[in-house]
């Protein structure tokens, strides 16, 4: 029992199994290529052009991953970084929420702070961060707004789903200094912060929205009109963000339960809330936004993207915790608070039954990690080194998924898409083109006559015949949950 009420025993834990298997973990493409881009860009302008044409992301991530580049020069260091941000997360969690100690404990273990924003070296944990900073620093309001404000701006930065949060979070601030203003406050704080918050928000658009050249492609279609099959998606991602399933949309059953059960969830939470407004006015800020972001131009496919909307139920009750009981919005509605005293259990057991869930989640995808590499990159490169092949002229395809390759060797390669020596991929770019094998094949023996001997790597079998090419295979490695890859040597054929 002493165990279970200890807080440094939940974080030695949590701790102890996050190093396994943050030194365990092969990173994958999308976690390099950013190192890679911090890596290859020459100048601090380069990496702030290349972050434009990134995956529509603000730049706040790959500027430490920058910095971290140059004092460490290996890969490892952000992935250790990462790490320590979901400590510095979990202990903001336990030491400044009121949250009760199963619920503390589940939460630490689940899905999100356990194996994603743990393990896999993204910019969500930095969100993850900030926003329980903000949370822990919230009674700091009373005193100057501007450390409050300057988180925001940086969460405001750190992925586009925070951006979204960023701006509801900063609404209770605004409401609160407008509608409960007992005391003149110094104006020097006020407009300050509100300029910080502001720039922030700026900043993260700037890097967000990309070049006016690759805008119409970048963006891709915009759904402002009804469309059912896509409210429903969006519907399934809320679903998933808390229960970590995304719904079959091609069984009915599926789709109808899901639905009913997320909103469910939504109307409880607000329930919840009803007594504590400038914590539902973020909870319903937070959640319309990204929902509308979901719905109108991105349908995310991964619990990375979604998990943003259970980061934002336990900051919305964190946050709740902080403000007295009110009646602004039951005394002109006091059915409300009928409703909100009947739903109470279904409460409580939402929230469990959440946590339950994730904490079943969290387990599996932090063993499966163990067990099955995350990426054939690491192995790959291993193998490369060990056969004295790492000085070989590289020819790899799919540009994308050779990241890991690249960065783990520390070198480029030939990457057939773009015709030419690379390491990182911008993904907004309009200079990739898709090839297929052949094509692959028939670049390589253009290379032959400057390159008599070339190490092909592929992340398919090689499936076409190759007329004029003495090809050997060397090497296969399959075993990942993302990249596989297959090595070749070539030669002209004598």
């Amino acid at each position: 029992m002493r165990v279970y009420r200890s807080p440094w025993a939940a974080l030695a834990i949590a701790a102890g199994f996050g190093v396994i298997a943050t030194l365990n973990h092969s990173p994958w493409r999308d976690e390099m290529n950013v190192w890679l881009i911090a890596r290859d860009s020459p100048t601090l302008a380069a990496l702030i052009n290349n972050i434009h044409y990134d995956r529509a992301h603000p730049g706040l991530w790959h500027l430490i991953v920058a910095a971290l580049q140059i004092r460490f020069g290996h890969p490892l260091a952000m992935q250790v970084f990462h790490w320590l941000l979901a400590m510095v997360s979990l202990t903001l969690f336990w030491r400044y929420s009121t949250f009760s100690q199963g619920q503390k404990w589940l939460f630490t273990f689940g899905y999100l702070p356990f194996y994603e924003y743990s393990i896999i070296a993204r910019n969500y944990a930095v969100a993850m961060c900030l926003l329980f900073a903000i949370c822990a620093l919230w009674p700091t309001r009373r005193r100057a707004y501007w450390p409050l404000a300057g988180l925001v701006a940086l969460l405001a930065n750190s992925n586009v789903y925070a951006l979204w949060m960023a701006i509801a979070i900063a609404l209770p601030l605004a409401l609160e200094l407008l509608l409960e203003a007992k005391r003149p406050r110094p104006w020097l704080d006020i407009v300050g912060s509100s300029l910080l918050i502001v720039v922030g928000c700026a900043m993260s658009l700037y890097f967000i929205l990309p070049p006016s050249e690759v805008a119409n492609s970048a963006l891709g279609e915009s759904f402002f009109y009804f469309d059912l099959d896509r409210l429903v998606s969006t519907i399934g991602r809320f679903f998933a963000g808390y229960y970590t399933v995304i719904p079959n949309r091609k069984r009915l059953l599926d789709v109808v339960l899901c639905t009913l059960v997320a909103i469910s969830a939504f109307v409880l939470v607000s329930l919840h809330l009803i007594k504590k407004p400038y914590a539902l006015t973020f909870y319903l800020a937070a959640n319309g936004l990204i929902l509308g972001f979901t719905y109108a131009k991105f349908m995310p496919r991964f619990i990375r993207h979604f998990g943003n909307f259970y980061l934002v139920l336990f900051a919305a009750l964190w946050l709740a915790q902080q403000f007295a009981e009110s009646t602004a919005i039951t005394r002109h509605w006091p059915l409300l608070e009928r409703w909100s005293v009947q739903s109470r259990r279904g409460f409580r057991l939402m929230v469990t039954t959440i946590l339950v869930v994730n904490l079943g989640s969290g387990l599996y995808w932090f063993g499966l990690d163990l067990a099955v590499p995350y990426s054939a990159g690491r192995a790959a490169a291993a193998y490369i080194r060990q056969a004295d092949l790492q000085t070989a002229f590289m020819v790899g395809s799919r540009d994308a998924e050779l990241a890991p390759l690249s960065g783990h060797l520390g070198r480029q390669i030939y990457y057939p898409e773009r015709q030419d020596l690379g390491s990182y991929t911008l993904f907004f770019k309009g200079d990739r083109q898709p090839v297929e094998q052949t094509e692959v094949l028939r670049q390589v023996s253009e290379l032959l006559p400057t390159h008599p001997e070339i190490l092909l790597i592929l992340t398919e079998p090689l499936a076409v015949p190759a007329p004029g090419l003495a090809i050997t295979p060397l090497a296969a490695f399959e075993q990942s949950q993302n990249e596989t890859y297959y090595l070749y040597w070539v030669r002209a054929e004598s």
